[in-house]
């Protein structure tokens, strides 16, 4: 785990250099934002991503990428397969006829995915510091080294919701299709709409009494969820979709943000702006999607409440800066604690990181453009 500790304290460092030029950036009432650090932590994680050769699905996307036809014949037998991520095909099959490597291939997808998720940070987190380092530790980044579709799917969806905050439907939604032409689950956003409503009001209760109850009964609901599945693209059986569950501490993880709610009541969100209700309402959604989770097979509905990962990294600073200043001496070492005691249980006992990950050198890599 050496590695990824590596890229973390320098992506860490990285945004406290952004964070320290923001305050130094804003004077006079006038409001600009460090561009120039942001795209070295853009760099940073790109390269960290688009470098590996091996680990978890990277050698199923090479083989893909390997026996990606010619466009001209992709283009004569290709069949439209939803399912597949027909928008992910097609791009990657452009990038094939325009010479591009294997690693090349990793390598474009990778700064697509780190664009998409600094910048989404960057316009919803209230502190940079803190969106870094929870991409890392929620485990919103390091998706990024495995599933390369879903990764690039969840970041369209996540800068998408400004789109949603305007009330630009028509935008969002075909924005939303345009992601679900990387992976189908994409589609599980045109719940934003339903999602605008102040927190810990009866909307709430309702969400929360439905997902306990589809946790407990899921054996008895399974026939409608696989219909719902198979609408959304993906064929499971009911012995697959019945697996083996989420992880309780990882279930434990995404419900933080309701906990801390909890405790201090629907006072906190009282005035807090519409961009903070959605956040907490749709971090709910991936906290219980994860507690249904541990019911059926980790490996559905992990993957699908990952599409609200990134309000997780928004809601939680805010609540934490939000708190009363007595609590917040408390809470954030909490939290720090907590998060990186995960991090290193996730990456270093549940799924070894260094067994599973290897990567070239930047300097391989870079001279192979001068050979």
């Amino acid at each position: 785990m050496v590695r990824l500790w590596l890229v973390t304290i320098a992506a860490l460092a990285i945004a406290a250099v952004i964070d320290y030029r923001d305050q130094r950036l804003e004077f006079g009432g006038y409001n600009r934002r460090e561009r120039l650090y942001t795209w070295i932590l853009i760099i940073v994680l790109g390269f960290f991503c688009g470098l590996r050769t091996w680990g978890n699905d990277t050698v199923t996307y090479i083989q893909v990428y390997d026996l990606m036809p010619p466009l001209e014949r992709f283009l004569a037998e290709y069949e439209f397969d939803f399912s597949e991520g027909a928008g992910f095909t097609f791009l990657t099959c452009l990038l094939k006829e325009w010479g591009f490597s294997c690693q090349d291939y990793l390598m474009f997808y990778a700064f697509v995915t780190a664009i998409l998720y600094v910048y989404f940070v960057r316009r919803f987190s209230i502190n940079i510091i803190w969106g870094v380092l929870l991409m890392f530790t929620t485990g919103f980044y390091t998706f990024s080294l495995a599933a390369i579709k879903q990764a690039v799917a969840v970041g369209i969806c996540a800068c998408a919701l400004p789109l949603a905050l305007e009330r630009k439907w028509i935008w969002f939604i075909l924005t939303i299709v345009f992601a679900s032409l990387f992976h189908p689950f994409a589609l599980i956003y045109l719940i934003v709409p339903l999602m605008m409503f102040e927190p810990w009001k009866e909307q709430t209760i309702v969400y929360v009494i439905t997902f306990v109850a589809a946790g407990f009964l899921l054996e008895k609901l399974i026939g409608p969820v696989l219909d719902i599945t198979k609408m959304m693209g993906a064929d499971y059986t009911t012995d697959e979709m019945l697996g083996e569950g989420v992880n309780i501490f990882r279930v434990a993880v995404c419900l933080v943000p309701m906990l801390l709610a909890l405790f201090y009541g629907g006072d906190l969100f009282r005035n807090a702006g519409q961009d903070v209700h959605l956040m907490f309402n749709l971090s709910m959604v991936n906290g219980l999607i994860m507690f249904v989770g541990i019911f059926g097979t980790a490996n559905y509905f992990a993957r699908l409440a990952n599409y609200f990962l990134p309000a997780q990294i928004v809601i939680i600073p805010w609540i934490l800066y939000s708190a009363h200043p007595k609590d917040r001496r408390w809470l954030m070492p909490a939290c720090v604690g907590g998060y990186l005691g995960f991090y290193m249980f996730e990456n270093a006992v549940i799924r070894p990181f260094d067994t599973g990950y290897t990567q070239m050198s930047l300097w391989d890599y870079l001279s192979t453009f001068f050979r």
